[in-house]
């Protein structure tokens, strides 16, 4: 039998609060390939806990999301977003 793997990659990036709705909207058109959570003591950082199989593709478009609008990745929470 297969073993399924658990753990979810989470990417931390730091945003301006009105591009929250349009990086959204990228992560759920590419397949939703990450769920995007804020954090309620600073907003304008999302945790990008991200579907295994889709690393690969949330990096670049991470990447391509710093080079068109410019936010930066930060450090990751100390816990799951998804707890």
């Amino acid at each position: 039998m297969t073993e399924l793997k658990r753990d979810m990659p989470v990417r931390s990036i730091k945003v301006k609060i009105k591009d929250i709705g349009y990086i959204r909207w990228c992560l759920e058109s590419h397949d939703g390939i990450a769920n995007p959570t804020t954090r309620m003591e600073t907003p304008e950082i999302l945790d990008l806990t991200i579907a295994p199989d889709f690393l690969d593709d949330a990096e670049n478009l991470i990447s391509a999301l710093e080079e068109e609008l410019g936010i930066e990745r930060v450090d990751g929470p100390t816990m799951s977003p998804l707890l």
